[in-house]
């Protein structure tokens, strides 16, 4: 082989080098682009994802996943709802990567920095030949949640058993409803609540975060009520009555409530939790059912009446069958 010969093979190889490099990069932002479209508490968006510089393999994305204090939330105390928004972020990412034919491996460690919480690790590598990808990954991407009232249709028998497989305690609406109407007029009676709602509640135009009306499945009359509920800042103990009704409405019209429960309340071990979570919610989705998390029942001290039924549960949520589609909601770019 002469020099000249040498040169285009040398060129050839670097051309491929930097085509499957792009490739891969590509892949990965697909993959954080799909994982952007997580779950989180008032859609708050709690994550950060990080390149890892001191990452040494060259063979995968390595990242370090954070959970940022700047959008926490003041009804959420105890960080339940956004580590189970960071344990759903992920599980999110690694069910993308499988359709872009890649693994996600998380590494767990826990570290405290003055502007949040560092979970650990994210490797992002080729998923192994041969490896059939996960069957939730194909649904991804119709995960949502739809605040219509549902019909009484029961749930089928498979999705009953998958989401107790995943840890959830299922029950009669009838159960809960009581739970709903007190722990709503306490969250309106909540300063902590209310603000949360007023800092994440768009009214208009087309937010990159925060919760819209049209989301939120408001009438005109709904918008009306919030917001004055806003301008009070909480509600009397009549008002809020009033303003639980609906909730109470929606838990009614629902085909069974279900509670995820964890062993603690650890930062991973919600975070697990959360992967859990994404993975009942996709499940449910991918049945045609829907899905609404009712979450005020654990922040506020009703939690502890609902304890007595399920062991440290950490999330709740209606599950029905509507017919009715939900508007999507958007996600911050950064």
């Amino acid at each position: 082989m002469n020099d000249y010969q040498n040169i285009l093979s040398t060129e050839q190889k670097i051309s491929e080098g930097q085509q499957a490099s792009i490739i891969q990069e590509e892949a990965e932002m697909a993959c954080i682009a799909a994982a952007r479209r997580a779950p989180s508490a008032h859609n708050a968006q709690p994550w950060r994802l990080y390149p890892d510089a001191s990452a040494s393999n060259a063979t995968y994305g390595s990242y370090r996943l954070f959970y940022a204090y700047a959008d926490k939330l003041l009804a959420d105390p105890d960080d339940r709802d956004a580590l189970l928004g960071m344990g759903a972020f992920y599980e999110t990412l690694a069910l993308a990567a499988q359709l872009e034919g890649k693994q996600a491996i998380f590494e767990p460690g826990v570290v405290q920095h003055g502007d949040g919480l560092e979970l650990g690790r994210v490797h992002l590598q080729a998923l192994p030949e041969g490896t059939a990808p996960d069957p939730l990954a194909p649904f991804i991407a119709q995960r949502q949640t739809n605040r219509h009232p549902y019909q009484s249709r029961p749930l089928p028998k498979g999705l009953q058993k998958e989401l107790q497989y995943l840890g959830c305690t299922l029950f009669e609406p009838r159960a809960i409803a009581p739970l709903v109407s007190k722990a709503s007029i306490m969250a309106w009676k909540d300063t902590r609540f209310v603000t949360d709602l007023k800092t994440w509640t768009r009214f208009q135009g087309n937010p990159p975060d925060g919760m819209t009306c049209e989301c939120l499945n408001l009438s005109w009359l709904d918008r009306q009520a919030l917001r004055f509920a806003l301008w009070r800042g909480h509600l009397s103990a009549l008002l809020a009555c009033v303003y639980a009704q609906r909730d109470v409405y929606l838990t009614s019209r629902s085909a069974t409530i279900a509670v995820l429960s964890a062993p603690d309340r650890e930062p991973l071990t919600l975070f697990e939790c959360g992967r859990r979570l994404l993975r009942a919610w996709v499940t449910i989705n991918a049945t045609a059912y829907s899905y609404h998390p009712i979450s005020i029942v654990i922040d506020q001290p009703t939690v502890n009446e609902l304890s007595s039924k399920v062991k440290n549960p950490v999330a709740i949520f209606r599950v029905g069958y509507t017919p009715k589609a939900a508007p999507w909601s958007n996600r911050r770019l950064t």
